[in-house]
């Protein structure tokens, strides 16, 4: 049974089979009741055809006595039929079996000499019955009433034809008033009992709801949780894993029947039988990468006792957790920045300002004038900077949507070439178009402004020719995921500088702030895509490329 197929059953769908499982349980007990009716139905249809001298069975009337238990024995018979039919209803049928009893019961007492002959006791048996079968206690006291009479009535029967009370008869009346008093108890007695059986039943209904329900609502919390889950025996056999954890191992549906850990993922099979051994020192997580790419960082729990255990394996995406970690360190640090910011700016602007007059009072001298334009120009890069860690605070405040890539990238050059002056026959593209991805398009603006910045400082003047590359597809590995390479032809990157184009405040050149490459990275990452560099074509020119989130992964990250 996969996680995807649900085996919980609604509340709704719950109390049905529950209903038609009480109901079953009724037909069942009325079958065996019926069952026991055809025993002492056989059993007097045998005395009184082939043990007619068997003392007190038809002592009194042999005749009545065969008459009553063959119409006995037929109603028996009938009940087979209709009760595996199940029609008519389950309350019609035990009213006519009940009534059946006490009529058919008082006839073959009658015929064996009155309530002394013992079988009279069988009328207990069917007032205790119809207590269970029908749960009613106004029924219940009613068939024991009806037994009472019809008690009496046999022992005054003579009475009340003219032919007088036997001997001692008149001395019997107390017997048949215990009787009729046992058979009340019975009545009472036994609807306690089925009262009490059916509350039980009703509680058990409720019970089963509720935890169809709660197995129900477990089932939606494991699926929807970003975490994998995994439930395997102590052997590493699968029984049970979510979407997340299928995706994250890149298992089908069709694998996941018969598949165990060393199947798919054998460096966390290992991993399980190591932290399942006695070594304490073992047990450490350690991630691994999955074959559909993933990077994870397990968590086992054992469930259950030693021998029959079932352990509960967590899978984190270890990109997902250090995307977090860096989503609350860059929460910190743009507080602390926009702060520093803050203060900074005041005595900057005070800087450019006194330069401007000073500038505008000073003679003619050179080095007046060289000095105020260092203080100028200084005082305009530490401006840039400010702006460029104040740029910091919008890392965590993403809102990424599903765009189409040649549309975005449309709009992006036309308003590109007119706020930097720069032809749009500058830019060329290649391989964009059906292409999509997620992203924030105000932060993606600022990473690919960043790179095309760099791109033309690092290219030679526009001569016609474009200077910059926009080249997309699909990225390797099982997930495809979409990118876009920004490609020049212009003086590259050092080798000796590659492993640190990405530093804070790293620069090559002297106007250079080296936040910017730095800053593109972090706006990247908090859109959950990628930056690295990559040298160009035959050693010429740089490639940055830009790796996105998948288009369905729009929901997941904005949630984040």
């Amino acid at each position: 049974m996969t996680a995807t197929e649900s085996t919980a059953t609604t509340p709704g769908h719950s109390r049905e089979e529950s209903r038609a499982a009480v109901a079953a349980q009724n037909w069942k007990f009325l079958r065996y009741y019926n069952l026991y009716r055809l025993a002492a139905a056989l059993v007097a249809v045998t005395i009184g055809l082939f043990l007619e001298k068997l003392p007190p069975f038809g002592s009194a009337s042999q005749d009545l006595y065969r008459i009553a238990s063959l119409i006995y024995l037929a109603t028996g018979l009938v009940g087979l039929y209709t009760i595996r039919r199940r029609n008519p209803v389950y309350d019609s049928q035990v009213t006519v079996y009940v009534f059946a009893d006490m009529t058919l019961l008082t006839m073959i007492m009658h015929s064996s000499g009155g309530l002394a002959s013992g079988v009279g006791l069988l009328l207990l048996v069917a007032v205790a019955g119809s207590a269970v079968m029908l749960g009613s206690q106004r029924m219940t006291v009613f068939y024991a009433a009806l037994a009472t009479i019809a008690a009496l009535l046999e022992h005054s029967w003579n009475a009340l034809t003219g032919g007088g009370l036997a001997p001692g008869g008149a001395g019997n009346y107390p017997q048949v008033g215990m009787f009729g008093i046992g058979l009340f108890a019975t009545a009472f007695l036994g609807n306690t009992l089925a009262a009490r059986l059916r509350a039980t039943e009703a509680l058990a209904e409720r019970r089963g709801a509720d935890l169809a329900s709660m197995e129900q609502i477990n089932d939606l919390i494991i699926q929807r949780m970003q975490a994998g889950v995994i439930v395997c025996d102590m052997a590493g056999t699968i029984r049970l894993l979510n979407q997340q954890a299928q995706k994250f191992l890149g298992i089908r549906a069709a694998e996941e029947k018969k598949s165990t850990l060393n199947d798919v993922a054998a460096d966390l099979a290992i991993q399980l039988f190591q932290w399942l051994g006695n070594n304490p020192a073992q047990r450490v997580r350690k991630a691994f990468v999955s074959r559909a790419g993933y990077t994870l960082l397990p968590r086992f729990v054992t469930l259950g006792d030693a021998k029959d255990s079932v352990i509960l394996i967590f899978l984190e995406d270890l990109g997902v957790l250090k995307q977090q970690a860096q989503q609350l360190k860059m929460e910190a640090l743009a507080r602390l920045t926009a702060s520093i910011a803050h203060e900074i700016r005041n005595p900057l602007g005070a800087l450019t300002n006194a330069a401007q007059l000073l500038g505008e009072t000073t003679g003619a001298e050179d080095d007046g004038k060289r000095l105020i334009k260092i203080i100028d120009e200084q005082s305009k890069r530490m401006n840039i900077i400010v702006e460029n860690v104040t740029q910091l605070s919008r890392r965590d405040r993403v809102h990424p949507v599903r765009l189409a890539l040649k549309t975005w990238l449309d709009e992006f050059i036309q308003h590109y070439s007119e706020t930097s002056k720069v032809p749009v026959e500058a830019f060329t593209q290649y391989g964009v178009q059906g292409i999509e991805i997620c992203a924030d398009p105000d932060q993606m603006f600022q990473v690919i402004g960043n790179l095309c910045q760099n791109a033309l400082r690092a290219s030679p003047p526009f001569t016609g020719t474009a200077l910059i590359k926009f080249q997309a597809g699909k990225g390797a590995g099982p997930e495809e995921r979409p990118c876009l390479d920004v490609i020049d032809w212009g003086k590259g990157v050092a080798p000796e500088t590659v492993d640190h184009i990405f530093d804070p405040f790293f620069t090559t050149t002297p106007k250079g702030t080296g936040l910017g490459l730095y800053i593109a990275r972090e706006l990247c990452e908090g859109n959950g895509a990628s930056l690295n560099y990559h040298p160009g074509d035959g050693g010429v020119g740089s490639r940055f490329r830009v790796t996105f989130a998948r288009p369905e992964e729009c929901a997941e990250l904005g949630s984040l």
